[in-house]
């Protein structure tokens, strides 16, 4: 009787690592997938302020005024609380920073968008190469932070060829 008891434990044992590890395993690739939908989603508005923006633009062009940009420059906000981190990672080097604009959220607005910045964060767009960028960056890896549209394509690019 006694030796049932023990494989029955066995098989108690056994049975919950399994479950444990199934766990395990569906928290890890649903993780993966918010994570794979975050940065697909930070793509997808980035695309959106760069297409509306250049649309924007685009239709001053064609009635014939002058082009009027939206948002900041960026070398005016220097003092913001929030590009703080942003201007301390030297994402963009100084002398860039008159040709890149800050968007708010009146700004994206204004361009007919409905999306609305990031918590603590701004699209920022050059309106020579209508490159994108956004302060907070997009958590590619766990080492690696993208902020420029540009590179978040090459980067997906990258991993679908994968």
């Amino acid at each position: 009787m006694k030796e049932n008891n023990g494989m029955g434990m066995i098989k108690i044992i056994i049975i919950m690592l399994f479950i444990g590890i199934v766990v395990a395993l569906s928290v890890y690739f649903i993780r993966m997938q918010y994570h794979e939908a975050r940065v697909e989603t930070i793509k997808t508005d980035m695309l959106q302020v760069q297409w509306k923006v250049k649309d924007y633009i685009d239709k001053q062009i064609v009635k014939g005024e002058e082009k009027k940009y939206l948002g900041t420059k960026l070398s005016e906000m220097k003092e913001d609380l929030v590009l703080k981190e942003f201007f301390n990672k030297n994402i963009l080097s100084e002398e860039e920073y008159d040709k890149y604009y800050v968007l708010k959220d009146e700004d994206l607005a204004t361009a007919t968008l409905k999306i609305t910045n990031y918590k603590d964060s701004y699209f920022i767009i050059n309106y020579d190469t209508y490159e994108v960028l956004v302060s907070m960056g997009c958590k590619y890896s766990e080492n690696e932070v993208l902020y420029k549209l540009s590179d978040i394509i090459n980067k997906s690019s990258e991993i679908e060829k994968n």
